[in-house]
């Protein structure tokens, strides 16, 4: 029997039970819609983890003096990190972009005014950049002269002017922190509160070198964070960084680095690595569902075998080898296998945006290649689960066979 003739006789035997042939193939278009569907959703984790992640900044790093733990559980800090550490971190050829911080908590005060857990902020002139246009909304914030010169000037939030200026212009005026006078130069725009236990309005901005000179003492370990020219140098960058202070601290070559470098690539890596292993449990539940359409399948090649006894006796008794039968009945099952794959991508690209419209928060982005993939499976679970039949089939005993009822 030729291969046309085993195709042509095995799909009119399909045709010949529509609604049992689609019940068969249902199991395989379930599993087939839901593969493609977890693969978009599992991709679609992973792409937002990484544009979540990208926003913040993957190619940032922060750099903090590492704290170690000394005999019952006594902390024993490490060497700090200096200002000028901090700037001289741009000459390393990874680093573009160098910021240096210092904050704590403190009593702001004017005149009988006082006003308590104020954050107190020392920057470098250049972090303005790293805020949104017009976050001074009044006045001018600080210039890289007035860090270079250790000028007591301030730019203070909503918070600090309403209570210590209330009614009044706060630029040009005085407030004492730590009992030093300062001089207000800005005023920050109203920032919107997102946790009720912190007031970000309730903060002074000041230069960096005068709150090391004047507040914190030169003792303070400065809080960096650097940025490199690509996330790809993060390794190398981490290695440079990590250098860099074991020779200005003069670590020694056996002792632990005293500085602790973070990246939020390897945060990125993490999520993504949490977002794949979630996709391939979802595809896993999916090949469940496939495999649940392929034993579907085979019981009812099975069926199908014992319906049809007779008429693969009358074909063995005139001549048709034992292939032909397996070849007829293999055909049967991939041909199953194939549409309820073709219907059930279909169906997966079609739950897609459905699933996306009403469910906004959940991202699902369709890969192609995953069509082809969903076909591949869908034919090896044919081919599979169609050969048991087909070889039970093939050895049925003429005569036997001819005698069934």
């Amino acid at each position: 029997m030729r291969l046309f003739d085993s195709i042509q006789t095995a799909l009119e035997s399909l045709a010949h039970n529509t609604l049992r042939s689609f019940l068969t193939a249902l199991g395989i278009i379930i599993g087939v819609a839901s593969v493609i569907v977890m693969v978009a959703l599992g991709t679609g984790a992973q792409e937002a983890v990484q544009s979540r992640f990208r926003g913040l900044g993957s190619n940032e790093m922060t750099i903090s003096q590492r704290r170690q733990f000394g005999f019952g559980n006594q902390g024993v800090t490490s060497k700090a990190i200096t200002y000028d550490e901090a700037v001289g971190l741009k000459d390393l050829p990874q680093i573009v972009s160098v910021q240096a911080s210092l904050s704590s908590s403190g009593t702001v005060v004017r005149g009988r005014e006082t006003l308590e857990s104020t954050t107190i902020l020392g920057v470098a002139a250049d972090w303005i950049a790293t805020q949104n246009p017009g976050y001074v909304a009044q006045g001018d914030f600080f210039t890289e002269i007035d860090v270079e010169d250790k000028t007591r000037v301030v730019v203070i939030g909503q918070t600090v002017a309403k209570q210590l200026f209330p009614d009044e212009d706060p630029i040009g005026q005085e407030l004492r922190i730590n009992r030093v006078r300062f001089e207000v130069i800005g005023l920050i725009k109203e920032i919107d509160v997102t946790d009720p236990r912190v007031d970000p309005n309730n903060q002074v901005i000041l230069p960096i070198a005068t709150a090391i000179n004047d507040l914190f003492g030169k003792d303070r370990s400065v809080s960096v964070r650097v940025r490199v020219k690509d996330e790809k140098q993060i390794a190398t960058a981490t290695e440079a960084i990590k250098k860099y202070f074991r020779q200005a601290h003069d670590t020694p070559e056996d002792a632990q680095d005293d500085v602790e470098v973070f990246s939020l690539s390897s945060v990125t890596q993490a999520q993504s690595e949490s977002a794949q292993t979630f996709a391939l449990l979802l595809i896993g539940m999916a090949i469940v569902s496939l495999a649940v359409g392929g034993i579907g399948i085979m019981n009812v090649m099975l069926v199908s075998v014992t319906e049809r006894t007779r008429e693969i006796g009358v074909r063995l008794a005139i001549g048709a080898r034992q292939w032909d039968i397996v070849q007829q009945f293999l055909i049967e099952a991939v041909a199953l296998s194939l549409s309820g794959g073709f219907i059930g991508v279909a169906v997966g690209i079609l739950v897609i945006p459905i699933l996306t419209r009403y469910r906004p928060d959940l991202a699902a982005v369709l890969t192609w290649q995953s069509i082809p993939q969903a076909f591949g499976v869908a034919l090896i679970v044919g081919t599979v689960f169609g050969i048991y039949p087909a070889i039970r089939a093939s050895r049925l005993d003429p005569m036997e066979a001819l005698r069934y009822e």
